[in-house]
């Protein structure tokens, strides 16, 4: 379908939903213009005119009964509710929140200052949110995150066609108006067909898959093809290790829990915490010693189940301290959030202090955890270097598609289409394979607590891989030019 084909099946999923109206496309100028803030405008205004005009006739029927002043109590409250919804629906009002715009002469999506290239999406970044009432779809990218759409719970199968014509659409590589059709990158994932048990593969899957090494060669799996071992056996005992490893650590038990592991991997994973942190441990011993007592006190009557006053007023300082400067700004959140209030999460204050009071509540180790990396993060050295562990989060990810093709949820073109991108992303990232190998083990001794009993088998794998003449690390340049290079 091409891109004019998929603009029509844009505006035919939203058709009569939450989202309708919510994009215009302007041919001349070959944009594509995303209002988000409709799908909390427009549910604003269903609720505004439905409370107004219940509220008007109760009124009436009051007065016509002779019940004037009662009558009063529901007309003056249902005339300011229409009001307001006659405000939102008939004025400028809405343009207070700024437009995103899909620039396809300039393949890139832009929102005020922020400009980032189709090239650097990934499907990853675009995240849905369940709440109480509505479905959000969010752009989720390290340079912007931003509301696009929203779904009543009754708009289920809109909301998947709204998704996938928009995905279409930014991964499309010609301009509106040419007759391309979507790339193969953006069918469904579910697997058909056997994944591949044998090698072959081309260099740049070579590197794709060297980038992943580590993570790989630790669990026992062969770094010379993307899919199971050779023979009936050997396939078998990878694809039941691969299902194993995917249920405990990583908790997936279908394609949507995996992906979504891999969306929080892309998208945050670790190497957010490992930032906050950072900033944390580079503040004053007084600061620091007063946030790790508020977080052991807090962690404390959480595992105790004491969450009555004054928890609360605890957790608000506890987060208020957490973010510095900005902390005031996020502790006037938390009560919202811990009442799971819709849009409360919207912002991206919200969503980052969700995610963690989600840790801090579902994950006992989480505050333990929290207390190691800060002691780790006194070294300035490694302090300096935590904007460089992207590998620890993006080197997971690549053997999460790898075991999802073992399994037979994803196609091996699924898996190659999205795995190309984030070794783009490494590449430019590091210098050499010896970099990234480092930057992965710093970023696994802030993740496991000083290292674990594995700390020295992954010093020594890493060795093995860079001084095995056969290793992906020694057969694959580092500065490879990383361009499909597959059918």
């Amino acid at each position: 379908m091409g891109q004019i084909g998929q603009l029509d099946a844009l505006e035919q999923a939203v058709k009569g939903t939450l989202a309708e109206g919510s994009f215009a496309f302007d041919g001349d100028a070959a944009v594509l213009r995303i209002e988000g803030s409709r799908a909390l405008t427009t549910g604003w205004s269903r609720a505004l005119r439905g409370c107004g005009i219940g509220l008007l006739l109760i009124g009436a029927v009051l007065s016509l009964t002779g019940l004037h002043d009662a009558a009063r109590w529901a007309l003056a409250p249902g005339a300011a509710l229409f009001g307001l919804f006659l405000l939102l629906r008939h004025t400028p009002l809405r343009r207070v929140w700024s437009v995103l715009e899909l620039r396809f002469a300039e393949q890139a999506m832009v929102h005020r200052r922020t400009r980032i290239p189709f090239g650097d999406l990934r499907p990853e970044h675009l995240v849905w949110k369940d709440g109480r009432f509505l479905r959000r779809l969010y752009l989720w990218h390290p340079s912007l995150r931003k509301l696009l759409a929203g779904f009543s719970g009754a708009e289920e199968r809109q909301a998947r066609e709204f998704h996938r014509h928009l995905w279409a659409l930014i991964s499309a590589t010609n301009p509106p108006g040419t007759d391309s059709t979507a790339p193969s990158g953006s069918t469904a994932p579910a697997g058909s067909g056997a994944p591949a048990r044998s090698g072959g593969l081309t260099p740049v899957q070579r590197w794709i898959i060297a980038a992943g090494a580590p993570y790989g060669a630790i669990n026992g799996f062969r770094l010379d093809r993307l899919g199971t071992a050779s023979g009936v056996d050997a396939a078998a005992a990878d694809r039941r290790t691969a299902q194993e490893l995917l249920h405990d650590p990583w908790g997936a038990y279908d394609l949507e829990q995996l992906l979504g592991a891999v969306n929080w991997l892309v998208q945050d994973g670790h190497r957010a915490d490992f930032t906050q942190d950072a900033d944390l441990a580079a503040r004053s011993p007084a600061a620091q010693e007063e946030y790790r007592a508020l977080l052991r006190e807090v962690d404390g009557l959480i595992a105790r189940d004491e969450l009555e006053p004054p928890f609360v007023e605890r957790l608000i300082e506890l987060v208020r301290v957490r973010y510095g400067d900005e902390g005031g700004s996020y502790a006037k959140l938390v009560p919202r959030v811990l009442r799971d209030e819709p849009g409360a999460d919207v912002s991206e204050e919200g969503a980052e202090l969700a995610q963690f009071l989600h840790h801090l509540f579902n994950d006992r180790n989480h505050a333990s955890e929290e207390l190691h990396r800060l002691k780790a993060l006194a070294d300035p050295a490694l302090r300096a270097n935590v904007g460089r562990f992207l590998i620890w989060d993006y080197g997971r990810a690549l053997m999460l598609y790898r075991w999802g093709h073992m399994v037979g949820w994803l196609t091996e073109e699924y898996c190659w289409e999205r795995m190309l991108p984030l070794a783009i992303d490494i590449q430019r990232r590091y210098s050499s394979w010896q970099d990234m190998a480092t930057c992965y083990l710093q970023g696994r001794l802030l993740w496991s607590v000083g290292g674990g009993k594995a700390r020295s088998e992954y010093e020594r794998l890493m060795e093995n891989l860079a001084s095995d003449p056969d290793s992906p690390w020694n057969t694959v340049p580092w500065t490879l030019d990383l361009t499909r290079d597959w059918p």
